[in-house]
């Protein structure tokens, strides 16, 4: 394998790593922000963004195929609703550009909310940012091996 192939293939993978950060900037994260009555959700890209008058879908525990409720997000990527029984409640986020989150809290007898365990995640395939940079890598040397070991069959 020639030192320009294989300084190519460096070069690619610094360009990559360098610009990461970007890479990832929508992924969506939906959080709870009251716990009275009425259910605020907040919505925001990775990047601290928010998706401004995105369409919103809520669907209640009774019938999880018939929207209970449907709108827009606010200026500041919020949306509230007020549920009408207790239960496992679904609010699905998605904007213009192909992004979509789903957010679903438990709301108890007594009208609050219990936190939903991992509700909040990343919705980018569900691995962290350093998982994420891991397997960047090792695409990118899975990559050059595989190219090194075509280059070297076509020598022979």
């Amino acid at each position: 394998m020639s030192p320009k192939f294989i300084s190519f293939f460096v070069l690619c993978g610094c360009l990559l790593l360098a610009h990461a950060p970007q890479a990832y900037g929508h992924a969506l994260r939906a959080m709870e922000l009251s716990q009275n009555t009425a259910i605020v959700v907040q919505f925001a890209y990775s990047t601290g963004e928010v998706p401004a008058y995105a369409k919103v879908e809520v669907y209640s525990p009774a019938d999880a195929a018939l929207e209970f409720q449907n709108g827009r997000t606010d200026a500041q990527g919020r949306f509230a609703f007020v549920p009408n029984a207790p239960g496992q409640w679904r609010v699905i986020m998605a904007d213009n550009m192909g992004h979509r989150v789903e957010y679903e809290t438990a709301v108890a007898q007594s009208g609050g909310t219990a936190p939903t365990a991992g509700a909040a995640a990343d919705t980018w395939g569900g691995f962290s940012t350093p998982l994420r940079a891991l397997l960047g890598v090792s695409l990118l040397l899975n990559l050059a091996a595989g190219a090194a070991l075509w280059h070297r069959r076509g020598k022979a």
